[in-house]
């Protein structure tokens, strides 16, 4: 304070009033609130919530009527609760101090704890932090569902309307799957023990294709056991895969997120888990369809296979190629029946794999039919292959009949010689070029003739030609 601005105390006169100065009534106030209130809980709503650099936190605790500065020092900080926040309601321990510097009236905590929704908020928000920095959230981590389950395994309230809404929609929908119950408190103490112990029964057990884990809706309180980190965890560690069927579709608790995959409503999580007979049949149908369609193509690429093999220039070359391609294209015949006959048998093994799991709950005469289907596309598939082998090895014996009307042995049968020189090296064609004692080799059918050339006689032109 400046000089000019300083007040000197004087000495009233009688009958008028004192005068303090700012100090004397700042310290006068410091002494009432700290001796009336040395410790005190004070509940409201936390406002102007701010973190300070130097670790310090300052907030407003408010309620409908007021507010009231509050300063958390950084040594008290571990003490309080870690989710602190605007909006969160909160109690504080501490006294009530007057800080003269700003002329406010402070509450300096010793001790943050929210309450109420609040306080369930808080703690949600803290350990959803801490299991997602653990991965257990990770997308990665989560498993498919099986696409076609049998044994279905429920951890929830044997007494709950979640329970009979499940198994209503599983009988509608999948009539042949097996369900096992796994019963659990699902709400107040205990209850997230006892889901988490019932969630590693059954993979103790490990009879169950799927796990799904739930209840009906309700408030924050009565959902907590999904909360609590004894389920979150044993939801993240079980091997068979687990659906999270908590509450309404507005709710969300920390076992959705660790779940593989998380539905609205139980009902939701049935739904979810198993496929409709019509689905089925559907997936039936497009498979047979399928089948047809590769059959077709692939008989098509036969064909012009085939096709190409008519006109190979093979065919105009002489017998060694003939052979090669006679054994080539047996080998394409064998390895075309068998790889149709191993790709029907591929397709019919996983249509009855399928066909097996409805069998019991299917109309008969609808298995059959499929069966006749199945049964006549094999006839036509074998019939169509072993037609075009039967024309190829028709093509075959024609080109071989065709080679062997080219070959020399039978112009010899038909009484025709070969004249070779007299080493056997060379075939003679033209007999000008002989001279008379010349030594020549004649190849009859039947033997070769050694003999001498007496005299060379041309023929007349065009004689003999």
């Amino acid at each position: 304070m400046t000089p000019r601005a300083s007040i000197t105390r004087l000495s009233p006169r009688e009958g008028e009033p004192r005068i303090y100065t700012v100090t004397e009534i700042a310290l006068a106030i410091k002494r009432s609130v700290t001796d009336s209130f040395p410790q005190v809980i004070v509940q409201g709503e936390i406002s102007n919530f701010k973190a300070h650099a130097s670790g310090h936190i300052y907030f407003d605790l408010k309620d409908a009527e007021a507010r009231l500065r509050v300063t958390l020092f950084r040594n008290r900080v571990r003490t309080s609760h870690a989710a602190l926040a605007n909006g969160i309601a909160v109690q504080v321990e501490g006294s009530i101090d007057f800080y003269a510097p700003r002329g406010e009236v402070t509450l300096v905590a010793e001790r943050v704890a929210p309450v109420g929704y609040g306080a369930l908020q808080a703690q949600f928000d803290a350990l959803r932090r801490k299991l997602e920095a653990e991965g257990l959230f990770r997308e990665d981590r989560k498993r498919p569902l099986p696409r076609y389950p049998t044994r279905i395994g429920i951890v929830t309230s044997p007494s709950g309307a979640a329970l009979q809404d499940l198994i209503r929609v599983l009988r509608q929908r999948a009539p042949y799957a097996r369900v096992t119950v796994a019963p659990a408190a699902v709400q107040g103490e205990g209850a997230a023990e006892e889901v988490a112990a019932a969630i590693g029964l059954l993979n103790e057990w490990g009879r169950v294709d799927v796990i799904i884990v739930g209840r009906g809706g309700g408030s924050l309180e009565d959902l907590w056991a999904f909360n609590e980190e004894a389920v979150v965890r044993a939801i993240a560690a079980s091997e068979i895969p687990v659906v999270s069927g908590v509450g309404h579709e507005v709710d969300t608790t920390i076992a959705d997120l660790a779940a593989d995959l998380r539905a609205y409503t139980p009902t939701h999580a049935a739904q979810m888990v198993v496929r409709t007979r019509e689905e089925i049949s559907a997936t039936l149908a497009d498979l047979s369809k399928h089948a047809r369609e590769r059959l077709q193509r692939e008989l098509r690429e036969s064909a012009t296979r085939l096709s190409g093999i008519r006109t190979h220039r093979a065919l105009r070359e002489p017998e060694r190629r003939i052979q090669d391609a006679r054994r080539a294209v047996d080998d394409a015949s064998d390895g075309l029946t068998r790889g149709l006959g191993d790709w029907v048998l591929r397709r019919r093994r996983n249509l009855e794999g399928h066909l097996g799991v409805l069998e019991i709950h299917s109309p008969s005469r609808a298995v059959g039919r499929a069966r006749e289907r199945l049964d006549a596309l094999d006839h036509r598939a074998r019939r169509s292959a072993a037609g075009h082998v039967a024309r190829l090895r028709e093509l075959m014996g024609s080109s071989e009949r065709l080679l062997e009307s080219y070959d020399y042995r039978g112009v010899l049968r038909r009484g025709y010689a070969l004249v070779w020189s007299g080493d056997g090296e060379r075939l003679i064609q033209r007999g000008l070029g002989l001279h008379p004692e010349q030594a020549i080799d004649v190849q009859f059918q039947d033997a070769r003739a050694e003999a001498k050339v007496v005299r060379v006689k041309p023929t007349a032109a065009g004689e003999g030609t």
